[in-house]
């Protein structure tokens, strides 16, 4: 059976040993943690804060299913991360950090180190889309040997036209996957990306996930409108059955970017909403 968890921004302020127990009382299983929510980089995370945050899940039953929003934060713009600059000491002062979120990840006790960050990864300085994809394959092959140490898999998420130029489609993202050629390199999806890149190709969001899902190891649940499921027009019955199809049992993660209705609005009605869709499914043939 699937699982739910839901990213931890949401919850803005507050004390993130706090966010496993309030995310428990809305009735999920696991929680996605943003770095930046616990410091703006993790090397300044005491050993003290992470056994702190380790256990405060623990005791709250809780999962953490590891951390998103890899390069975002208030400290990306100083710090100058980036994975596809054509500047080779900006990119391997990024891998060392992605290196230093892996272990950070596993003192969590997650597995899970989801790749957007857009603008970290966008072509700059006059670099094609095409050379900035080689040096994206040459940043996570770098980063690799770190996050198979730290026993995490490391999802590249494919992210609209209108966030980055690398990486938009499933299709790119699989392309840069095979290329580095590594087992602890996987797809995430994420379902309003789905949903503009079947307004781009006109294949059903569905048909996408049937035709990628030997490779998907995470999933992220949102609405086309950047709500929370259930707020907007995204039909997730055909969505979950097409996770049932290809035989998913790992995570579903709520990522709303949208968080008007307050935090215990969204938490539970998407929740909900993803519950109702996944009841409403069959188990595929066998």
């Amino acid at each position: 059976m699937v699982r739910f968890a839901h990213c931890n921004e949401m919850l803005g302020g507050t004390p993130v040993v706090d966010h496993f127990a309030w995310f428990r009382s809305c009735g999920y299983s696991g929680v996605e943690v943003a770095p930046f929510t616990v410091s703006p980089v993790v090397v300044d995370v005491s050993g003290d804060m992470r056994r702190a945050l380790r256990e405060a899940a623990r005791e709250a039953g809780m999962a953490v299913t590891g951390l998103h929003w890899l390069l975002a934060g208030p400290a990306a713009a100083v710090e100058g991360w980036h994975l596809t600059s054509p500047s080779r000491a900006v990119r391997s002062r990024t891998v060392t950090y992605l290196q230093e979120l892996a272990g950070f990840c596993a003192d969590l006790g997650g597995t899970v180190l989801v790749l957007g960050s857009p603008k970290q990864r966008s072509s700059v300085d006059g670099l094609s889309v095409a050379e900035a994809t080689a040096n994206l394959v040459d940043s996570l092959a770098a980063v690799m040997p770190a996050v198979a140490d730290a026993g995490a898999t490391l999802c590249l998420e494919p992210l609209p036209l209108a966030e980055t130029d690398v990486v938009t489609t499933c299709d790119e993202a699989l392309s840069v996957i095979r290329a580095v050629d590594h087992s602890a390199l996987r797809l995430v999806l994420d379902v309003k990306s789905l949903v503009a890149e079947s307004r781009t190709t006109g294949e059903p969001v569905a048909g996408i996930i049937r035709r990628v899902g030997r490779d998907v190891a995470y999933v992220q649940a949102n609405d086309e409108a950047r709500g929370h499921p259930g707020s907007g027009q995204t039909d997730f019955v055909p969505i979950c059955q097409a996770l049932r199809d290809i035989g998913y049992m790992g995570w579903i993660s709520m990522e709303p970017f949208e968080f008007g209705p307050g935090p215990e609005t969204v938490a539970r009605e998407g929740l909900a909403c993803l519950e109702r869709a996944w009841a409403a499914t069959a188990p595929p043939r066998t």
